[in-house]
């Protein structure tokens, strides 16, 4: 019965596009295999939808060659059907990720196989033919080429299959600028945009103090669960970029209620917005992984768990088992249990989960000798290495942010973190016991130096997640960290930072240096990437190297900058463009080095800088690499078309905001000086140095907070998604009002 349903509903649309065509367009067969998988309909759906609005044809779809058509498509997936109609004998060999395309004649007409693996790969194939056709896809939508070529069939005859199977992008985090205050409409293109680029799988999370997972203990809820470590972004009529947000009296997440509604409801609708976002994901053919915690939990908790000390963080919501608890304590093992059965039971339809193993404090990294003694007990693990050669390694790690000193912590904290881990998900108690026994888990963040005992640790089935360093640049000084990876035991995967939080807000682009890793991760073995960014909009460039990368090797940083740009802007804009993309890449690097923390959104945002000396010399010359940067935009004429016209105007505002932030900056530099300077006339009595220096830094305080407005207003004036949103509400409360606030305190200072 359901297949005919299926017969009836191509027939229908067959019909409908007849009826629409009009004479002397030429019509397109397109026959869709009989198949009730509602990925291969959609695909069906996509290629007629597009080949309508890139030509003056009509398609009409139909399960057999029927009717009058100029040209044929075949939809389909390999294997699936054998009979005389099939256009391909013999099948090529495709893996669940490979595709093919193919133009040939069939039935006496010109035509093109669009072949896959399984259903998505089919969908993938669609969308690898559109882009023949020249369309882009941004993270924020298509660019499509004029609509006045005659049809065609490219000349092609390939099959794909990705160079990396994981193909990650981690969605929501735990800051305004970054995904956490995305909504399901806001979702739901985005997720659309990523199938189109082939990413195959998104990272979910909640944190311990985030409302995306409800959680009871022996009686005792998560009642504190909030957005962004319990900071809140008023939305003023006073503030820059006030016309962005509409009637809402703060920046929050759409689909959950504020504060105010209780910590119930808040949790339920979080709840709700991973089911939904996870759903929406597998109807485009992309899994899930949900990465919790339980290893810090919600200060509630602090009842239940034998002893607790607050972890250090932003907001303090979050408590850690306390100096003298230990990893095997049967009170902690029981509530670490429950939460982990909890994220399975909640969110069974999550096709992987996730925990970070490591630790580091200093009750447990004090266990290590022991850890390691449970461990090799249990999976021999001294016949790999011992724990000396562990140590040693660790020690010379000396080009790891914050030292040797710290990766050998590191390595004593994850390995009693390991083999808490290892307790919990070898229970016969929690997994056995939960709506998924069989789930499979991916192991977050262990120590480099511990990855060759890992194929005796890890269950059966596992994958491993790896962050070498936090920036692209300090994980290409370390290249040797890559032979330790057991890439062809346990499938692994690279965080790949795309945009650093440590940097921040201003403009970031990574792709040379992912263009690197990529090269490293090919000839190690690596199963492929999770992306690691906060803002969005600046990020097509380094997508689009990604997306192509992972499935053809000879990609480069280059021939795709040209690509996009000149289907984008036009071929007058590739050089100025390619210009620009390098200032911003070379500025990246460096504030990698020098900028972290310079745009991290804390309430320390800029006040935390308020002192003379504040501006270097390297951040006036990331300005002026900035500046550069602008200067080649600035000699692009007219782009063509209006998504040309609109992607040269964000990158426009968005140095235009740079550069004024950085001046910002030196200005609030001059103003600490000159505040400085009136103290010291002050303490010595000197009133006239005291009016002169005060009224000055009046001036200079007064200066920063109008840059820091007009920053904001060039960033708002090209914003994009949530996520820009999110940043100039974040700037508002941390950068803007600060320094307003600054102002009107010198003032009084002065009277």
């Amino acid at each position: 019965m359901r297949c005919s349903y299926v017969f009836l509903f191509v027939a229908m649309l067959g019909i409908l596009a007849c009826d629409v065509a009009q004479a002397g367009r030429p019509h397109i067969g397109l026959v869709a295999e009989p198949n009730t998988d509602a990925l291969m309909k959609f695909a069906g759906i996509e290629l007629q939808r597009y080949l309508g609005q890139l030509f003056e044809v009509s398609v009409s779809m139909s399960s057999e060659p029927a009717g009058p058509s100029d040209y044929l498509f075949y939809l389909g997936t390999s294997g699936q059907r054998a009979d005389t109609q099939y256009p391909i004998d013999p099948l090529p060999e495709l893996t669940d990720q490979g595709f093919l395309l193919r133009s040939m004649q069939w039935h006496d007409k010109p035509a093109m196989a669009i072949l896959g693996g399984s259903p998505v790969a089919t969908l993938w194939a669609v969308y690898e033919l559109v882009e023949r056709y020249g369309v882009r896809y941004l993270l924020n939508g298509d660019v499509l080429p004029p609509k006045s070529r005659a049809f065609f069939l490219p000349d092609i005859d390939k099959v794909f299959e990705p160079e990396f199977r994981v193909r990650m992008w981690k969605t929501m985090g735990d800051f305004a600028f970054g995904m956490e205050g995305w909504g399901m409409a806001d979702y739901r293109p985005f997720i659309g945009q990523l199938a189109k680029l082939k990413f195959n799988r998104i990272r979910v999370s909640s944190g311990p103090s985030q409302p995306f997972l409800g959680l009871e203990v022996n009686g005792v809820k998560n009642t504190s669960a909030t957005l962004w470590y319990g900071a809140h972004f008023p939305i003023t009529d006073d503030m820059p970029g006030r016309k962005l947000f509409g009637t809402i009296p703060e920046f929050w997440n759409p689909d959950l209620p504020l504060m105010d509604a209780g910590a119930d409801k808040l949790i339920a609708a979080g709840e709700r917005h991973c089911h939904e976002l996870v759903a929406y994901a597998h109807r485009r053919g992309i899994a899930s992984n949900f990465v919790g915690s339980i290893t810090d939990f919600p200060k509630e908790f602090s009842t239940v768990l034998p002893e607790t000390q607050p972890v250090q963080q932003l907001g303090s919501l979050t408590v850690s088992p306390g100096p003298t608890v230990r990893p095997d304590d049967p009170r902690l093992l029981e509530v670490a249990g429950i939460i982990l059965k909890t994220l399975v039971d909640t969110f069974p339809e999550i096709d992987s989960y996730g925990y970070p193993a490591g630790t580091e404090w200093p009750s447990w990294i004090e266990l290590y000798q022991s850890a390691w003694q449970e461990l090799n007990a249990r999976y021999h693990i001294d016949e790999v290495m011992t724990l000396d050669d562990v140590l040693k390694a660790a020690s010379q790690r000396t080009a790891f942010t914050g030292g040797a000193e710290r990766a050998v912590m590191q390595v004593k904290g994850d390995l009693a973190g390991l083999c808490y881990l290892d307790r919990l998900l070898t229970s016969p108690d929690i997994l056995p016991k939960s709506r998924k026994p069989d789930a499979r888990f991916i192991y977050y963040e262990i120590a480099e130096e511990l990855f060759p005992i890992l194929p005796r640790v890890l269950p059966k089935g596992s994958e491993l997640l790896i962050v070498l360093d936090y920036t692209p640049t300090r994980v290409l000084r370390r290249p040797e960290a890559f032979d330790k990876i057991p890439a062809k035991e346990v499938p692994t995967v690279l965080a790949l930072t795309l945009q650093d939080d440590g940097v921040g807000v201003p403009p970031q682009l990574t792709t040379g240096s992912l263009h690197k890793l990529v090269e490293l991760m090919r000839e190690h073995g690596l199963a492929g990437f999770c992306t690691r960014q906060w803002m969005l909009s600046d990020l097509d460039p380094s997508v689009a190297y990604l997306a192509k990368a992972s499935w053809d090797r000879g990609t480069t940083p280059e021939s795709v900058y040209r690509d996009l740009v000149t289907a984008v802007c036009g071929e007058n804009a590739v050089e100025p463009m390619l210009d620009a993309f390098r200032e911003i890449e070379a500025v990246t690097i460096g504030l990698e080095d020098h900028g972290l923390g310079l745009g991290f959104p804390v309430p320390s945002m800029v006040m935390g800088r308020w002192s003379p000396g504040a501006f270097t010399k390297e951040l006036a010359g990331d300005r002026e690499g900035y500046r550069r940067a602008l200067a080649a935009m600035q000699t692009i004429s007219p782009a063509r078309g209006k998504a040309g016209q609109d992607y040269i105007a964000y990158w426009t505002g968005r140095l235009e905001f740079a550069i004024k932030y950085f001046d910002m900056l030196e200005t609030v530099d001059a103003a600490a000086t000159a505040e400085k300077a009136a103290e010291d006339a002050k303490q010595k009595g000197d009133s006239e140095a005291f009016r002169a220096q005060v009224t000055k830094a009046v001036e200079k305080a007064a200066a920063a907070q109008n840059l820091a407005f007009q920053a904001l207003e060039a960033l708002a004036s090209v914003a994009k998604n949530q996520s820009d949103r999110g940043a100039i509400a974040t700037m508002a409360e941390y950068l803007y009002r600060p320094l307003k606030r600054k102002a009107e305190e010198l003032r009084a200072s002065a009277g």
